[in-house]
């Protein structure tokens, strides 16, 4: 089992600095030991309520990974998976509380509960997610799971898809139950773009969780399709746009819709980058209603090319007068973003990490030590844009992708010159990388010059 909350964090920035060592603190708080009936677990919902939703753990999950947390992650999905049920046409419990039972403030029957129809999509993708960061091979092989994969991607679709187009809807009548979309606010729409969104992501992971290459290759021809009709269907060509919902069939509601709109780009449904850019300008343009939602969108900016606004809103979140800054959500979120996109370790690939710096100052410095990743831990310095420092303190030998902003022919790895490959990312900004094995207790420099 990882150590919970062993990993540190040291910047020259002293905002990013003080708002990790808050985050880290904070969201500890909210972590459960296995005391509680439920087990394992951490807060995921509102303050107060002993619970974790699917929507907020499929979020943090990526802060709790960072915190030492994969346990508690690991015990929270699988409780979820072990919920979902024909009687409720493939829901899940939206929230859980620490006794093991459904929140009765979001449950009052099977007929009669809260539900937002991208929560399995997203569960899913999360499982994905955290098998690539952690390597633990159960999520590929635990029956629950692998039976919740399934039923999301084939019963719950067949049971939410009124119409036969094969996408889920939501119809006045449902009520509460089967919301098109995680926008709490206002109307409750037919369909939304991030319910479309979810769908593509989880037809996505699920390819890449399956044992079946046939099964795997279904999803992937699936999620194309998924994407194609999103792009073209959802495009308003006259004003440069893409909708957020439809009110009713094929009647789309004309102006921002909150996750609706911003989401698409956090489950990665763009491909063109014109677009995306613009999206992501009306992003900013329209800003969130609420802390829970400005908390996605240092991962929006960061993962885009747009490191000066990520920067921006991740030292807004690391405020100590933001309010409602208790909600867990913000201090998992923050401690994700600052070690993923500023940091820039991510684990995109089995048995793969990558960094790159996103410091907006190319003379700034960070490090991260005793970091629980790929069953093991890393700590891993950036001397600038141009060097980092990767040691594996600990577990198997694991590959590790180094990147550097800018175009260069080679690398240094350890003083001796390495081929590099170039990546561009939505932006337009050029990236040099490279990639090498690291040992246990290995201790490797890669430089860019």
């Amino acid at each position: 089992m990882d150590k919970v909350g062993a990993v540190h964090f040291d910047a020259l920035d002293a905002r990013l600095r003080a708002g990790f060592a808050w985050a880290k603190e904070q969201a500890l708080v909210y972590a459960h030991g296995g005391e509680d009936a439920v087990g394992l677990w951490y807060e995921a919902a509102l303050p107060g309520r002993d619970a974790f939703c699917i929507r907020d753990t499929a979020h943090q999950r990526a802060g709790a990974a960072v915190l030492g947390l994969a346990a508690h992650t690991r015990n929270m999905l699988e409780k979820f998976a072990q919920s979902i049920s024909a009687s409720r046409d493939y829901c899940m419990y939206w929230e859980i509380e620490k006794s093991g039972r459904p929140a009765p403030v979001d449950y009052k029957n099977d007929r009669d509960f809260w539900y937002n129809l991208p929560a399995n999509f997203d569960m899913l993708r999360a499982c994905y997610l955290e098998s690539l960061w952690t390597g633990d091979e159960s999520y590929r092989t635990s029956e629950s799971l692998t039976a919740f994969y399934r039923q999301t991607l084939h019963e719950y679709i067949a049971a939410w898809d009124k119409d036969g187009d094969g996408f889920p809807e939501h119809y006045r009548k449902c009520g509460r139950r089967g919301i098109a979309s995680y926008n709490e606010q206002g109307f409750k729409p037919f369909m939304a773009g991030d319910l479309i969104a979810a769908q593509w992501a989880a037809f996505e992971a699920g390819a890449e969780l399956s044992a079946d290459a046939e099964l795997a290759a279904q999803y992937r021809g699936r999620a194309q399709k998924i994407r194609v009709h999103y792009l073209r269907e959802w495009y308003d060509p006259a004003r440069e746009r893409f909708f957020g919902a439809m009110k009713k069939k094929d009647k789309f509601f004309p102006d921002y819709y909150r996750e609706g709109n911003f989401l698409p780009i956090y489950f990665g449904i763009f491909e063109d980058a014109p677009h995306l850019q613009r999206e992501l300008a009306r992003v900013k343009a329209n800003g969130a209603d609420n802390v829970e939602a400005k908390s996605y969108f240092p991962q929006l900016y960061y993962e885009n090319g747009l490191w000066q606004e990520g920067c921006r809103e991740l030292c807004e979140l690391c405020k100590p007068d933001l309010p409602r800054r208790e909600y867990p959500e913000i201090s998992f979120a923050v401690a994700g973003a600052i070690v993923n996109q500023y940091m820039g370790i991510a684990v995109q690939k089995p048995g793969e990490i990558r960094t790159l710096f996103r410091s907006c100052n190319a003379d700034d410095w960070a490090e991260i030590r005793n970091l629980p990743v790929l069953g093991g831990e890393i700590s891993v310095r950036h001397e600038g844009r141009a060097r980092t420092v990767l040691t594996r303190t600990c577990g198997k030998a694991v590959h590790w992708k180094a990147c550097f902003q800018g175009d260069y022919k080679t690398l240094l790895v350890n003083g001796e010159c390495r081929e590099a490959e170039q990546e561009m990312d939505a932006a337009g900004g050029v990236f040099s990388c490279c990639v090498v094995e690291v040992g246990e207790k290995a201790i490797i420099t890669a430089q860019a010059e």
